[in-house]
């Protein structure tokens, strides 16, 4: 039909059914699993060896939490570079999504280089193109992880582990652009909704919550040179920068890690308190909607 108009081509979004894991780049494999495994209660369930990215890695679950350690066993490598520039700390987190290839095409459509591609198995995007935020994408389940056994309940970490972790409040990601970094991910996952805007005096900066699959991703931005965003910021650019863990009483929390030699001080928002280990920062706070 002469005037009819032509369709442009299909823009793919993402559409993550959840997050799989979150990813601490460590210098100490074997002290950092033992933080995890004897402070936290983390239940290890996978440990193996990376012959192409030369590094050890092991996945270990926090109630409904899954945290996988990379461990690069020389400097030469991706990994490793990124550990001697940056230090040890969070580096990545992975969706898992229906189609690997739809989603690469909806990475490809927004001009994210992807860093590594492992057809059928998985991919990783150049943080730089997503806000700080490297995103590792999966089709798969992760084998042997003991959330997806019919029996599976994360109650044990709430109710009988001194840490009382009730689940994810969220992943925070310190970024320049607050605006860019929440259009951004609106417009590149599919249902991806806005929670939460609130400025934090305690960090000087500012933050927005957005829903995607089962979790949040928080984009924090600071207001001025001051602070610990700005001073994130300014020191490694646009990345990860803590994960903030709901838990029944952030102060009995508190208490368990300082009996076991960790030093906790006030977080970046009202009411939340920090730890680090091996370069990556927690926060705990109380459940959101509590």
């Amino acid at each position: 039909m002469e005037g009819a108009l032509r369709a442009g081509p299909v823009v793919h979004r993402l559409q993550p059914a959840k997050l799989v894991h979150v990813n601490h780049l460590v210098d100490d494999f074997a002290g950092t699993t033992a933080f995890y495994t004897e402070v936290c209660g983390a239940r290890e369930y996978w440990r193996g060896y990376d012959e192409e990215q030369r590094r050890d890695a092991n996945l270990m679950v926090i109630g409904e939490l899954c945290v996988e350690l990379f461990a690069p066993v020389d400097r030469s490598s991706l990994l490793g570079a990124s550990l001697s520039r940056y230090g040890p700390g969070w580096h990545s987190f992975e969706w898992q999504v229906p189609d690997l290839e739809e989603a690469k095409d909806a990475l490809d459509a927004r001009g994210v280089r992807v860093t590594t591609y492992r057809p059928g198995a998985f991919l990783m995007a150049h943080p730089a193109d997503c806000h700080g935020m490297l995103l590792e994408l999966c089709p798969l389940e992760m084998s042997g992880d003991p959330r997806i056994e019919p029996d599976w309940s994360a109650a044990p970490w709430r109710d009988e582990h001194p840490l009382g972790v009730t689940g994810l409040n969220a992943l925070s990601v310190a970024v320049r652009d607050l605006a860019a970094a929440s259009a951004w991910i609106l417009d590149l996952v599919s249902g991806a909704e806005v929670v939460y805007r609130e400025f934090r005096e305690e960090a000087d900066a500012d933050a927005v919550g957005v829903r995607v699959a089962d979790h949040v991703v928080e984009f924090v931005q600071a207001r001025s040179e001051r602070g610990p965003i700005a001073e994130f910021v300014a020191r490694y650019g646009q990345r990860l920068r803590a994960v903030e863990l709901g838990v029944l009483d952030p102060d009995r929390a508190a208490r368990h890690l300082v009996s076991a030699g960790y030093e906790v001080v006030p977080g970046a928002r009202a009411g939340a308190l920090s730890f680090e280990v091996n370069g990556a920062r927690w926060e705990l706070a109380e459940q959101r909607g509590r």
